[in-house]
């Protein structure tokens, strides 16, 4: 059963016991102003003078007027079928006397010394009733009939119907207002969600819930979905960015593995058609063979090596000083480019890592900067601490890179050239296993660059127990 339903149920519940309720208490109360009624009216005909007295007849003596009382009074012979009104304060025009049967009067008469019983009788016109008691006189053939109207109880439990009325009504409003609010607060909120949840089921990731306050449960369970519904976006978007990602990487991969093979393929078939008779042309085709057999061989190097670095293999980590490897590193891209400039700051700088693994990142840092730049273009690096980070920094003066080559150039196989020609550059991988290490060294790798103002790649990397070696050092260099 719906919620809507169960409130819906339960108002009717509650607005079924409040009219039988209602019900309820109306007899009680009316039963109860009855009998006070029958309590004054027995009270009334236990007075001496409508049992009669001495023999007298009950009533004035003949001829004297009558006496104007709230009661009615009425002297009827018990063989007789008619009764002689003595008494009343209302005339029949406005309030109609009793209806007196002889039978029902004589089954309730009773004599002097016992307690009367009180009926109801209807009056000769209208809706109205009466309650009376018939008293016998002590000769037994006369009965004296005392009674009073019951307009005053009729009329009180009209009014107290009524105020039940009202105030049921009252009730059942203020019911139906806490209803109507709890069903806007909490059924509708949820009958979002349930939308909602059925569009993300059908692939609209984007949704959310509405939760304009957080006060309510609805309201918290709707800020919970939504982060809920955040994180799983996100994670669905990674997975579809990891997943194009390996498409893109297994492409790639296989592009670049593929050119090399199909150059010694062709090679290979030259010679056996007897296409490299000569020497010479046998040298220089071994020569090439060679070549695109080592540049196979380190792309599979890269390649292993970042499955490694995927894998999250615990490193081997030692003492290591940052600014020795690259002193190092700027020495070994001196001697493969004699003409380049490249100024080196390096401050001492000590760190707990991988030595193999940090060497690889400065060489590539290096290689990228003497493959991506001019001959001669000059290149600047830099070691030191910046809060409690290593910092290794190469920049280099070249044509510089727009924004969003920026945002990819750490992307395998990235190139900033779409075309993969040779001279474009490399695979593609080396700044990948740059970001790689320093995410392996709990660091990171970011790149600075504009348009006609060179490049800027700096890797971070925690210091931890290294930084105060290397604050030691700095104080005992000069």
């Amino acid at each position: 059963m719906s919620l809507r339903r169960r409130v819906l149920v339960g108002f009717l519940a509650v607005a079924a016991v409040l009219v039988i309720t209602n019900l309820a208490l109306s007899s009680p109360l009316r039963s109860f102003l009855v009998d006070r009624v029958d309590r004054q009216l027995i009270d009334v005909a236990s007075r001496p003078v409508f049992g009669g007295d001495r023999g007298r007849a009950p009533g004035p003596p003949p001829g004297e007027s009558q006496t104007f009382t709230e009661y009615f009074i009425a002297v009827g012979d018990r063989n007789a079928a008619n009764f002689s009104r003595r008494s009343s304060a209302f005339s029949d025009e406005e309030q109609p006397p009793p209806r007196l049967e002889q039978a029902q009067v004589l089954a309730h008469a009773t004599r002097r010394g016992v307690p009367p019983r009180p009926f109801t009788a209807l009056a000769e016109r209208g809706r109205e009733s009466w309650r009376l008691v018939a008293v016998s006189s002590p000769r037994a053939d006369q009965i004296t009939v005392v009674g009073t109207s019951l307009d005053e109880v009729d009329a009180t439990l009209g009014r107290i119907r009524l105020v039940q009325l009202a105030g049921t009504t009252a009730v059942l409003l203020a019911l139906g207002v806490v209803s109507w609010w709890m069903l806007h607060l909490g059924v509708h909120p949820l009958e979002d969600m349930a939308r909602t949840a059925d569009a993300i089921a059908g692939g609209d990731l984007s949704r959310r819930v509405d939760h304009p306050g957080q006060k309510t449960e609805t309201g918290r369970l709707g800020k919970a979905l939504n982060s809920m519904l955040e994180r799983i976006e996100d994670a669905f978007r990674a997975r579809e960015e990891s997943e194009e990602r390996v498409r893109r990487f297994a492409a790639d991969a296989s592009h670049e593995l593929r050119t090399p093979l199909t150059s010694i393929q062709g090679y290979t078939e030259l010679w056996r058609a007897g296409g490299l008779a000569s020497e010479e042309t046998l040298a220089e085709a071994m020569r090439r063979m060679e070549q695109e057999a080592r540049r196979m061989a380190a792309l599979v190097e890269d390649l292993l090596l970042l499955a490694r670095l995927d894998q999250h293999r615990p490193l081997e980590r030692s003492t290591v000083r940052l600014d020795e490897l690259a002193a190092d590193g700027v020495r070994d891209a001196r001697a493969v480019e004699p003409d380049r400039p490249i100024d080196a700051s390096l401050e001492p700088v000590v760190l707990d890592g991988d030595e193999m693994y940090l060497r690889q990142a400065v060489a590539n840092l290096l290689t990228n900067a003497r493959v991506h730049t001019p001959a001669g273009t000059p290149v600047r690096v830099s070691v030191g601490v910046n809060e409690g980070h290593a910092r290794l920094e190469v920049a280099d003066g070249g044509p510089g890179m727009d924004p969003a080559t920026v945002a990819k150039v750490f992307e395998r196989f990235f190139r900033a050239d779409p075309s993969r020609a040779r001279a474009a550059g490399g695979t593609g991988l080396g700044l990948a296993i740059v970001a790689a290490i320093a995410e392996a060294h709990g660091g990171r790798a970011v790149a600075d660059s504009q348009l006609g103002r060179g490049s800027t790649f700096v890797v971070e990397l925690p210091l931890s127990l290294g930084s105060v070696q290397a604050a030691l050092l700095r104080r005992e260099l000069p």
